[in-house]
Formats: C-alpha cells, sequence, structure tokens
C-alpha cells in the first residue's frame, strides 16, 4: 500500500438547486450544476470525465515538449458509459487523442497516451483504486444550536 502523500482540498457551495460551486484554497472555482435548464457548468460525471481527459493531456503535452516538438494542435475527446439505477458510475470510457505535432511518429504518439493515460494520471488511477471515503456531519439546528450527532445542542 503507498504511503500518504500530499493532501488536497476544495470547498463546495451550495447555490441553488442542483447548482454548486467547487473553490480551492488558492482561489480557483469551477461551476458545478446538475440542473436540467440554463446550465451554469458541468454536473459531476461531465467534470470527472473533463479531469480524465485533462489529467492524461497534461503528461501527453509534457512528452511532446520534452522531445522538442512543435505542439500545433491537441485536444482529446472521450465517452463514457454509464451504469443503470442509482448510482451509475462509469462502466466504460473511451478517449481518443488528436495531436498534431509534425515530427511525431505515430509509435511514439501511442507510447504517451499509454504512459499518461495508463502510469501518470492520477485520474485514472484514482478511478480504479480503494479509496476510502470519511464523511463527517457538522450540522445546525434551525435554532442555530450545532448538533454533534448525539442530538444534544453543542457544548452541553
Amino acid at each position: 500500500m503507498a504511503s500518504a502523500g500530499v493532501t488536497k482540498t476544495t470547498t463546495i457551495f451550495h447555490l441553488d438547486g442542483k447548482r454548486f460551486l467547487g473553490r480551492t484554497p488558492d482561489g480557483q472555482q469551477l461551476m458545478i450544476d446538475g440542473e436540467s435548464y440554463a446550465k451554469t457548468g458541468m454536473n459531476p460525471m461531465e467534470v470527472l470525465l473533463n479531469a480524465l481527459g485533462a489529467c492524461s493531456a497534461f503528461d501527453v503535452v509534457g512528452m511532446i515538449r520534452k522531445r522538442r516538438l512543435d505542439l500545433v494542435a491537441y485536444r482529446v475527446e472521450l465517452e463514457g458509459d454509464r451504469a443503470h439505477g442509482t448510482p451509475s458510475p462509469y462502466t466504460e470510457i473511451r478517449a481518443v487523442h488528436y495531436i498534431n505535432a509534425p515530427g511525431l511518429k505515430q509509435v511514439m504518439a501511442e507510447r504517451f497516451v499509454d504512459l499518461a493515460t495508463n502510469k501518470y494520471c492520477s485520474v485514472a488511477s484514482s478511478l480504479t483504486a480503494d479509496i476510502g471515503f470519511t464523511v463527517v456531519l457538522e450540522h445546525q439546528s434551525d435554532d442555530g444550536d450545532d448538533q454533534d450527532g448525539s442530538g444534544a445542542p453543542a457544548g452541553s
């Protein structure tokens, strides 16, 4: 089992309905929207799919630059199949990398994409990992008293 590494944090703020704002400690923000109308951001599963594509793309771009090749254009198109029911996790994800880098041979491009996706991408690794979840509830009742889960007001 790997030892603990860097801890990342973010805070999710409820805005309205199924609309949320994610904010990191350095002020980066992401709109997350589960509404079906007038969407203001991606839904959580779209965010996950985009995170996977961007994660592998970061490394592909880095490998191309290490070879001192000019990267004219690059995009990754992803599609994911989800299970029926609740929850409905991805059961299959397909990614197609479109790379325009003069001098980059097909075999090297395939190696870069394979390494980026299957070895270096932390998002891909997280999707196949056995991850523990710890959930804590900090509840504030209607009368303003914090509850510790025992039913008694905090501090009593």
